[in-house]
C-alpha cells in the first residue's frame, strides 16, 4: 500500500474531500447567497442542495425569513424582504417553498419549510432580500433610517465618520445613497450621540454627485486625528417614520402557465438620463402627461400589457409622473404600437402605490401579450399647477405649467386670495397660507408669473391677472408658495376628491335633547369615543347644552389635541386625527376652526366660532390619540423614552415590580411606546419610587409581545413588593434635534420646530426665544413653528465671522419645556447659516455653531451677485443701454460695480479688472487696468472708490487692444472683504507682495462689446 502515499494519490482523494464537502454544504460552509445585485448583501436568494444552486418561493416570505438570510452571511439585519423576483427570475429548482423562520435560525433551511423541492412556485416568485450591509452607509441613534449618525461598512465592520469639513454635499450623497431625499443639514460634534468602535473616515469631501459617500475623496479607511465627540449625522428630507420595513403584501393568485421573455438589454441614445422603473407616456401628441405606458427596465424602454388595466393602475402612474389625477386608463394600443419588449402584464396595482414597479406583475418581460395590446393612460394635467418640494401635494412652491415647462411664480403682492386659487385648483380645499421668499425653497428654470392679482374665485391661477408669461422682475429666492387646509399624505399627487360645496358662516340651531348616560356629564367636558378599549383615543366629542356633539377638523392640529389630552388627564398628544379616522358621529357639530395655544386647561378655552356655528360634515369629525391610549408610560425623567414604568389599569395609573424584570420586558416597553430598543432593565427604583397600586409583578416577556399587559404575570394588583422596588427602563436615545429644520434664505434665518415632534420631546413649540429675548418673528404653517431673523450681524444676537470664502451667521434657539411653571433650563439648539463670499465655489470649509453647546444645525445659502455698468459721465449717474456701445480711441471708460448683499459689513474690493476682444474672461490676451487690486498705470487708470462699501467705481482710457479695432469686452474679478476684522481699501504704493486683507474671489463680471469708433474728430 505504499503507492497509496505518492503525490498524485494524496491529490485524488483531497480532491473527493472536497467533493463530498461541496455536495453537502454548497460553495462555502453557508448554503445560501443573494444573486444578480452589484454587491454580496443584495439579490435574489438561492440555497444549495443535492449539488446545485436553486430559488426560494416568495410565499409568505417576510422580514424574519429576511433576516436569517442576512445574519446567516454577516449582513447585518434586513432592510427588506422582496417578492416578484424582485432582481429577476432564477433558473433551475426552486427549493423551498412557505419558509416560516421566527428569526433565531443560523440558517435558512433551519426555517421551517415544505421540504427541498416541494412548491407550488414559478420563477416569477422567486424570493429576494436587501440587508443593510448591501448599502455601505446607514444612519443610527435615532427613531427613523433617513436621519442620524452616519456610520460605513468596511472590512466586516461598522465605523464612524469624522465631521472635519463635513457639508451639506456629503450628507447629500448619504441621503441620496439612502434613498432619503435631499439633506436638510449636515451636524457635527456628535449630534446622535457618539458611536463606538473604528473611525472609517476623515476629512471627507463630495461633489455631491457621487453615487457612494465611499467614492468621494477622503484620507484613506482608518486614518483620521478624531475622536468619537466628532462623529458627523445627517437629517435627510424624507423621514420615513420608526425604524420597520415592511414585507410587501403577498400578491393575488395570478394565471399560470406564462412564459418569460428573455430580453438583451440594450442601451439606445435617448436611455443614457433614465433609471431603473422610471415609467414614460409615449406618442402622446403635445402633452406628457398622456400616452402609450412605458417602463425603463435592464437598460431599455418597454411597454405594458393591458390585461387587467384599469384607472387604479392608469391612476399610480399619473401619480409618479406628476401628472395629476387619472382621467382614463386607455387599452389596445390606443396611443399606437409600441416597439421592443413587453416589460409589465397583468399589472395589479391596489392604487395607494408611489411608483409602478411597486404593483403586482407577472415578472419583468413575463407575459402574453402583443404590442396590440399597450395600455395607455390620459391623466388630468390639464390643471397647469402644482405644489412642489413638500412631503404633500398640498403644500409647497407653486408652479405651473406653460409652454411644455414647468416654471414659478414671483411673490410679488403674493396673497392669501392668489393662495385660494391654487388650493381650490388642486382640490385641497383653502388656502392656509400665502408664503413669500421661496419658502419651500427656490426653483429652477423660467418665472412664468409675477404681479398676480386674483379676486379669489378663478378657476385657475392663470385666470387671475399677471404681467403675462414669463416677464418678470424676480429671482428664484421670490419663488411663491401655498399651504392648503388639506394636507393628503405624504408624496403623493393624487387629488382628493372635489369636496361638496358648503354654504358658508351657517349658524346650526340645535334643539337640546337628554338622553340617559348625559345625565352625569357636565357643560364643557370633552370625552374621546369609538377608541376601541382606549378612553385616552378616539373622536372627540364635547357636552354642550345637555347634549354631546363633535368637533369639526377644520385647522385641527396637535396643539389643539394636546388641550383634549390634557382635559382628560391622559398625558401628551401623540396625533391629531382628521376626516372622521374614529367613524363619523351624530347629533349636532358643536365646535368649528378651533385654535389653541396649547397652554388651555380645557377645549372650551380656545378659540372657536361660537357653539353650533360650522360649515361641516361629520365625515370631518375631528379625533386625538394621547399617550394614554397605550397602557404603558415612563415618567419622572426629561424623555418619554426613559424613566419609572407605568401601567393604566382601572382608571388609574401604578407601576411594575422589578422582581425578575429585564431587557426582555423593557424592550416590549419601549417597541410599545416608540422609542426603538431597550438599552437597559433597571430596578430598586432607578427612577425614584412611585406611588399608588403597583399593579404588575412578575413579569415574564418573550420580547415579542405588542403590550407589557400581554405578558406573563401574576394579574393585575397581585404583588410582594414596595415602590422601592418599582421597575424602570432607559430605551434607545430620542434626539430632539430630529424635531428641528434650518433653512438659510436669501436674506433670513429660519429654524423650524415640528409641533408634534416637539410634543413628542415635551416641548412647547411656541416658547422660543433667540440670543436676544423677544425679537425673532414667529409664524407658523404645515404643522411647523418658524422662527425667522434677519441674516445681518448684531440683529437678535446674530454674530457675524468670515473665514476666505465663506460669511458665517451664528445664532441660538431657545426651548422650553411644556410644563414651565417654575425656574427651568430650556433646550438650546444653536445653529448657522454660511453664505458664499466666493460665487463659483461650493462650501468646503468646516462650518460649526460658535456656542459651547452640543449639537447644531449647519446649513448654507445663496452666493451673492454682482453686476457691471458703463457710465457716461464721471460722476457715474448716467449709464450707457444694453447692447453694443461705439467709443473713440482714446476715450474715457467710467466703470461701475455693485454686489447684491444686504450686510453693509462687507465691502467689494476689485481684484483684477481687464479688457479681451472675447466675452469669455479667460481669454489668455488681456489688457489690464487693475491688478493685483491697483491701478497699472496711474496716468490712464485712476480708481475712484475701491473696498469702501457694496460699490467700486473705476475710470480708464480706451485704447487698440493687440493692435486691433476688434470689439472688446470688459471684465472683472470681485471679492467680498469683511471690513470689521480688517482695512479693505488695497494700500497700492506697490502693485506686487503686498500684504492682502482676507477676501475670496467672486466669478468675474462682463460687459460689452465696445466697438471703434475710427471716423477722424
Amino acid at each position: 500500500m505504499q503507492h497509496l502515499q505518492t503525490p498524485s494519490t494524496t491529490i485524488f482523494y483531497v480532491f473527493n474531500l472536497f467533493a463530498i464537502f461541496f455536495q453537502q454544504h454548497g460553495s462555502s460552509a453557508s448554503p445560501v447567497r443573494l444573486v444578480n445585485s452589484d454587491n454580496n448583501c443584495s439579490g435574489r436568494v438561492e440555497v444549495y442542495n443535492s449539488g446545485q444552486w436553486g430559488t426560494v418561493c416568495d410565499d409568505i416570505w417576510d422580514l424574519n425569513n429576511a433576516n436569517v438570510v442576512c445574519r446567516q452571511l454577516g449582513c447585518g439585519r434586513a432592510r427588506s424582504a422582496l417578492a416578484n423576483a424582485a432582481f429577476g427570475p432564477g433558473s433551475g429548482p426552486i427549493w423551498l417553498d412557505d419558509v416560516v423562520c421566527s428569526g433565531n435560525e443560523s440558517s435558512i433551511t433551519d426555517c421551517r419549510h415544505q421540504g427541498f423541492g416541494v412548491h407550488n412556485c414559478g420563477h416569477n416568485e422567486d424570493a429576494s432580500v436587501v440587508c443593510e450591509a448591501a448599502s455601505p452607509v446607514r444612519l443610527v441613534n435615532s427613531d427613523n433610517n433617513c436621519s442620524g449618525r452616519v456610520e460605513v461598512y468596511n472590512s466586516g465592520q461598522w465605523g464612524t465618520v469624522c465631521d472635519d469639513i463635513w457639508d451639506l454635499n456629503n450628507a447629500n450623497v448619504v441621503c441620496r445613497q439612502l434613498g432619503c431625499g435631499r439633506a436638510r443639514s449636515a451636524l457635527a460634534n456628535a449630534a446622535f450621540g457618539p458611536g463606538s468602535g473604528p473611525i472609517w473616515l476623515d476629512d471627507v469631501v463630495c461633489s455631491g454627485n457621487e453615487s457612494s459617500i465611499t467614492d468621494c475623496r477622503h484620507q484613506g479607511f482608518g486614518v483620521h486625528n478624531c475622536g468619537h465627540n466628532e462623529d458627523a449625522s445627517v437629517v435627510c428630507e424624507v423621514q420615513p417614520g420608526p425604524n420597520t420595513t415592511v414585507s410587501p403584501t403577498t400578491p393575488p393568485p395570478r394565471p399560470q402557465n406564462i412564459t418569460t421573455t428573455s430580453v438583451t438589454p440594450t442601451s439606445s441614445v435617448d436611455n443614457n438620463t433614465a433609471v431603473e422603473g422610471e415609467v414614460r407616456l409615449a406618442n402622446g401628441a403635445n402633452s406628457s402627461c398622456s400616452g402609450r405606458v412605458e417602463i425603463f427596465h435592464n437598460g431599455q424602454w418597454g411597454t405594458v400589457c393591458d390585461d387587467f388595466w384599469d384607472v387604479t393602475d392608469a391612476q399610480v402612474v399619473c401619480r409618479q409622473l406628476g401628472c395629476g389625477r387619472v382621467l382614463s386608463a386607455q387599452q389596445s394600443a390606443q396611443f399606437g404600437q409600441g416597439t421592443g419588449p413587453i416589460w409589465l402584464d397583468d399589472v395589479t396595482c391596489t392604487g395607494s402605490e408611489s411608483k409602478l414597479t411597486g404593483c403586482g406583475h407577472l415578472g419583468f418581460g413575463s407575459h402574453n401579450c402583443g404590442h396590440n395590446e399597450d395600455a395607455g393612460v390620459v391623466c388630468e394635467a390639464a390643471s397647469p399647477v402644482r405644489l412642489v418640494n413638500s412631503d404633500n401635494r398640498c403644500s409647497g412652491r407653486v408652479e405651473v405649467y406653460n409652454n411644455g415647462q414647468w416654471g414659478t411664480v414671483c411673490d410679488d403682492i403674493w396673497d392669501l386670495n392668489n393662495a385660494d386659487v391654487v388650493c381650490r385648483q388642486l382640490g385641497c380645499g383653502r388656502a392656509r397660507s400665502a408664503i413669500s421668499n421661496a419658502a419651500f425653497g427656490p426653483g429652477s428654470g423660467p418665472i412664468w408669473l409675477d404681479d398676480v392679482v386674483c379676486s379669489g374665485n378663478e378657476s385657475s391661477i392663470t385666470d387671475c391677472r399677471h404681467l403675462r408669461f414669463g416677464v418678470h422682475n424676480c429671482g428664484h429666492h421670490e419663488d411663491a408658495s401655498v399651504v392648503c387646509e388639506v394636507q393628503s399624505g405624504p408624496n403623493t399627487t393624487v387629488s382628493p376628491p372635489t369636496p361638496t360645496p358648503r354654504p358658508q358662516n351657517i349658524t346650526t340651531s340645535i334643539t337640546p335633547t337628554l338622553s340617559v348616560y348625559n345625565s352625569t356629564a357636565v357643560e364643557g367636558e370633552v370625552r374621546l369615543a369609538n377608541g376601541a378599549n382606549s378612553s385616552c383615543s378616539g373622536r372627540v366629542e364635547i357636552f354642550h347644552n345637555g347634549q354631546w356633539g363633535t368637533v369639526c377638523d377644520d385647522f385641527w392640529d396637535v396643539t389643539d389635541a394636546q388641550v383634549v389630552c390634557r382635559q382628560l388627564g391622559c398625558g401628551r398628544v401623540l396625533s391629531a386625527q382628521q376626516s372622521a379616522q374614529f367613524g363619523q358621529g351624530t347629533g349636532p357639530i358643536w365646535l368649528d376652526d378651533v385654535t389653541c395655544t396649547g397652554s388651555e386647561s380645557k377645549l372650551t378655552g380656545c378659540g372657536h366660532l361660537g357653539f353650533g356655528s360650522h360649515n361641516c360634515g361629520h365625515n370631518e369629525d375631528a379625533g386625538v390619540v394621547c399617550e394614554a391610549a397605550s397602557p404603558v408610560r415612563l415618567v419622572n425623567s426629561d424623555s418619554r423614552c426613559s424613566g419609572r414604568v407605568e401601567v393604566y389599569n382601572g382608571g388609574q395609573w401604578g407601576t411594575v415590580c422589578d422582581d425578575g424584570w429585564d431587557l426582555n420586558d423593557a424592550n416590549v416597553v419601549c417597541r410599545q411606546l416608540g422609542c426603538g430598543r431597550a438599552r437597559s432593565a433597571l430596578s430598586n427604583a432607578a427612577f425614584g419610587p412611585g406611588s399608588g397600586p403597583i399593579w404588575l409583578d412578575d413579569v415574564v416577556c418573550s420580547g415579542n409581545e405588542s403590550s407589557i399587559t400581554d405578558c406573563r404575570h401574576l394579574r393585575f394588583g397581585v404583588h410582594n413588593c414596595g415602590h422601592h422596588e418599582d421597575a424602570s427602563v432607559v430605551c434607545e436615545v430620542q434626539h430632539p434635534l430630529q424635531a428641528f429644520q434650518l433653512i438659510c434664505g436669501h436674506d433670513k434665518l429660519q429654524i423650524g420646530l415640528d409641533l408634534s415632534a416637539a410634543n413628542f420631546f415635551g416641548l412647547n413649540a411656541f416658547s422660543g426665544n433667540l440670543a436676544s429675548h423677544n425679537c425673532s418673528w414667529v409664524r407658523q404653517y404645515n404643522d411647523v413653528v418658524w422662527y425667522e431673523v434677519e441674516a445681518l450681524a448684531g440683529v437678535c444676537g446674530n454674530t457675524l465671522r468670515t473665514n476666505h470664502t465663506h460669511a458665517i451667521y451664528s445664532n441660538s434657539l431657545f426651548i422650553y419645556p411644556i410644563s414651565n411653571e417654575s425656574f427651568t433650563l430650556p433646550l438650546s439648539v444653536p445653529f448657522s447659516c454660511a453664505y458664499p463670499l466666493n460665487t463659483d465655489t461650493s462650501l468646503s470649509m468646516a462650518i460649526r455653531p460658535f456656542l459651547s453647546l452640543e449639537g447644531g444645525l449647519v446649513g448654507s445659502g445663496s452666493k451673492p451677485s454682482a453686476s457691471m455698468s458703463l457710465f457716461r459721465n464721471s460722476i457715474f449717474t448716467e449709464v450707457y443701454p444694453a447692447g453694443e456701445i461705439t467709443l473713440p480711441v482714446g476715450a474715457p471708460l467710467y466703470v461701475g460695480v455693485s454686489v447684491d448683499e444686504r450686510d453693509s459689513n462687507f465691502a467689494v474690493v476689485l481684484e483684477n479688472c481687464y479688457a479681451t476682444h472675447s466675452p469669455n474672461p479667460n481669454d489668455p490676451i488681456r489688457n489690464f487696468f487693475i491688478q493685483n487690486k491697483c491701478p497699472t498705470d496711474r496716468q490712464q487708470v485712476s480708481v475712484v472708490e475701491n473696498g469702501s462699501s457694496l460699490q467700486a467705481r473705476f475710470s480708464a482710457l480706451f485704447f487698440l487692444l493687440n493692435n486691433e479695432y476688434g470689439a472688446i469686452y470688459l471684465h472683472c474679478s470681485l471679492s467680498l472683504c469683511d471690513q470689521r476684522s480688517s482695512s479693505c481699501v488695497p494700500a497700492c504704493r506697490s502693485r506686487t507682495n503686498r500684504s492682502a486683507p482676507k477676501s475670496a474671489t467672486m466669478k468675474p463680471i462682463t460687459i460689452g462689446p465696445i466697438m471703434w469708433d475710427k471716423a477722424p474728430k
